[in-house]
């Protein structure tokens, strides 16, 4: 197995550690278990000796979070498959950032998809991608609904209920954010729509889409004025709609 892929398996439960490295034992012949480990410390000194080409990382620990164990390592030079049952916003996140992950009761068939995954990566690292995710678990925007858009640095993760209205700009977005903050996405408004539909906003104008729980008051020239002095503007084919859901609120 000398070009196997070489890997570590972090999970504190036991019997989680083994089903895992059974199932790669008997259904990815070039991937090679060279160590586990059950805890950040003993997994931090596991990567250091072997240093592996992937680990498959739980998040949940005894002593720490599987982002701390990757937080201690100033350059992070192996893959990362996540293996987790963990919140429906930090999915999410790893779905936006394309990160590998596993949903616990893993399934063969993902499984093997994932190792593929790996495999045409052609040895390149995660590391923008895994920054960002790092960071967002820091600030703790994970726990809560959040929206991870792209821009000329990289990307970005907004809590929605941060977002105060998004203004389309040419082919690109503009996210207005509470702290008088903006973003600007790369990607076009109607990317955006149907993934924070469900939070609250809702279509006004070709250009706008606004958080109805920062909505403060609605003139007569067809203005909807927002919270921290942000104002949209109501189109005509919107208006019906927008004061029923408006009376709703």
């Amino acid at each position: 197995m000398n070009n196997a892929i070489r890997a570590i398996v972090i999970d504190d439960e036991e019997p989680s550690r083994e089903a895992l490295r059974n199932y790669i034992s008997d259904f990815c012949s070039d991937v090679e278990v060279v160590a586990t480990a059950s805890s950040v410390k003993t997994a931090f000194k596991a990567i250091q000796k072997h240093k592996p080409d992937l680990i498959f990382l739980d998040i949940e620990m005894p002593d720490g979070k599987g982002f701390d164990l990757l937080n201690m390592f100033g350059a992070i030079d192996f893959r990362v498959i996540f293996v987790t049952a963990y919140s429906e916003y930090a999915i999410k996140a790893f779905r936006v950032n394309a990160i590998d992950y596993l949903l616990k009761p893993i399934k063969i068939d993902e499984l093997k998809d994932a190792i593929e995954k790996i495999k045409a990566s052609n040895g390149d690292t995660q590391s923008e991608k895994l920054s960002v995710i790092l960071k967002g678990m820091s600030d703790g925007v994970f726990f809560h609904p959040t929206l991870v858009v792209s821009n000329v640095k990289g990307f970005e993760v907004l809590k929605i209920n941060e977002i105060i209205m998004c203004k389309a700009n040419g082919y690109c977005t503009i996210f207005y954010l509470t702290g008088d903050r903006k973003v600007n996405s790369s990607r076009n408004l109607k990317q955006f729509e149907n993934q924070i539909m469900d939070y609250g906003f809702i279509r006004v104008h070709n250009s706008f889409l606004v958080n109805l729980h920062h909505v403060s008051s609605f003139t007569k020239q067809g203005e909807i004025i927002l919270t921290e002095n942000n104002k949209a503007f109501l189109g005509d084919k919107y208006k019906v709609h927008f004061m029923k859901v408006l009376s709703k609120k």
